[in-house]
């Protein structure tokens, strides 16, 4: 097989994995246990008291790390706000490339809302690959 022939064999894998509502829940769950242990090591804080925090085991921290635990949006929220946090749900393009763009709140005069953060959207293809 040439290369470009597999380069299109390798394109057409990948579209039929996107259309696959399984592809964008492990996606979803890599993206949250993935911020989790950022949160988790920006704030020093171990398995054992998250757990503490939130009324479980470390074990059952250990599975929702590793992405082996069914989330519901409940549990999501108790891991973030147990680490300080906020969760964020946001619907946006797949093909979008969406990123969080970290402001913290200044000084508030009146009734402001603090700006904690906002989705900062770029059009076009989500990269697959590094390429060198």
């Amino acid at each position: 097989m040439s290369l470009e022939e597999n380069l299109e064999r390798y394109q057409r894998f990948f579209a039929r994995a996107e259309a696959s509502p399984f592809y964008w829940h492990e996606f979803a769950v890599t993206q949250f246990t993935e911020d989790l242990w950022r949160l988790m090591e920006e704030k020093k804080v171990s398995r054992a008291e998250l757990a503490r925090r939130i009324g479980s085991s470390r074990a059952y921290i250990t599975k929702l790390l590793g992405g082996n635990a069914n989330f519901t949006l409940m549990t999501m929220v108790k891991l973030a706000l147990a680490l300080d946090g906020a969760l964020f749900i946001h619907i946006a393009d797949r093909r979008a490339d969406v990123r969080w763009q970290e402001e913290m709140p200044g000084k508030l005069t009146g009734l402001e809302e603090p700006n904690l953060g906002k989705p900062r959207v770029k059009r076009g293809r989500r990269r697959k690959a590094e390429n060198g």
